[in-house]
């Protein structure tokens, strides 16, 4: 006679990984969408407002990832730091938001990550912005530009009956190729800016004051004050880059950079 026999039942839990890490938001914008859009300044982060949540800080003119503070971002170039060491943000501070420090024909291309980064980025509560400078080839490549965008064409402001728009002129070019032909290359760009733009000062409460004798002095001393000045904006960026390939993929890079700029007037400040 058979018996029944109790019943077992064993169930295997095998090991497994789950990524519970959330993906970091980001954008890559490459050399062609560099070269092919448009921009006012050639200053290559202005491309970054092209990613979501990234736009410019109204206050300091720096980029502000996820409405944080500007000075709160971390801006790198090939893998450095290329940050303002005192007021944060990208170098060249927030005195200089209207030139530009590295050539856009030096940029190959770069990653804006708006939040989530891997810790080994640091020092930054806002985003990340990762820069990629171009690199010469076995081909020789090289560009130039002129873009000039002239006050005389613009119209008169029907109030002032003044020009107010700035005359803008931009020019430079990039050029590498090979020393050795898989093994040593070399690549340069250099940029140039000139830019002025009228300005005026005016006391318009002097319009409405009829002076006398005790007055008298004081309202001719600002009404000499009131003058038709130009607020001037000079720029220069240079990047040198070397590149030597060993073998099994090592590479040893060497890269300068020099920018330099002049604004006479560009600053102004008022008070009662």
């Amino acid at each position: 006679n058979l018996q029944v026999q109790a019943t077992t039942q064993t169930i295997e839990v095998a090991d497994t990984m789950i990524n519970v890490a959330l993906p970091a938001p980001s954008a890559n914008i490459g050399s062609q969408a560099i070269q092919d859009l448009p921009i006012n300044g050639r200053r290559f982060q202005d491309f970054a407002t092209l990613t979501p949540t990234v736009q410019v800080d109204p206050s300091r003119g720096q980029l502000s990832f996820a409405g944080q503070r500007g000075v709160n971002g971390n801006i790198m170039v090939d893998g450095a730091d290329y940050n303002q060491p005192f007021f944060g943000g990208i170098r060249g501070g927030e005195r200089s938001n209207f030139n530009f420090t590295i050539p856009q024909s030096a940029v190959q291309e770069f990653q804006a990550v708006s939040g989530g980064y891997a810790a080994e980025y640091g020092r930054s509560t806002g985003g990340v912005l990762n820069v990629i400078s171009k690199s010469g080839t076995n081909d020789y490549h090289g560009d130039a530009f002129y873009q000039n965008r002239n006050r005389a064409l613009s119209a008169d402001n029907p109030i002032f009956n003044r020009q107010p728009s700035e005359s803008l002129q931009q020019f430079g070019g990039s050029v590498g190729g090979r020393v050795i032909r898989d093994r040593l290359f070399f690549f340069g760009a250099v940029e140039h800016q000139r830019a002025n733009t009228p300005a005026s000062v005016l006391f318009t409460a002097l319009d409405s004051i009829t002076p006398n004798d005790a007055t008298q002095e004081a309202y001719n001393f600002f009404r000499g004050l009131q003058e038709d000045f130009t607020r001037e904006n000079q720029a220069t960026a240079v990047t040198g880059k070397g590149d030597y390939m060993f073998s099994k993929g090592h590479r040893l890079t060497f890269r300068y950079n020099h920018s330099r700029s002049n604004e006479p007037n560009s600053v102004t400040v008022g008070g009662a």
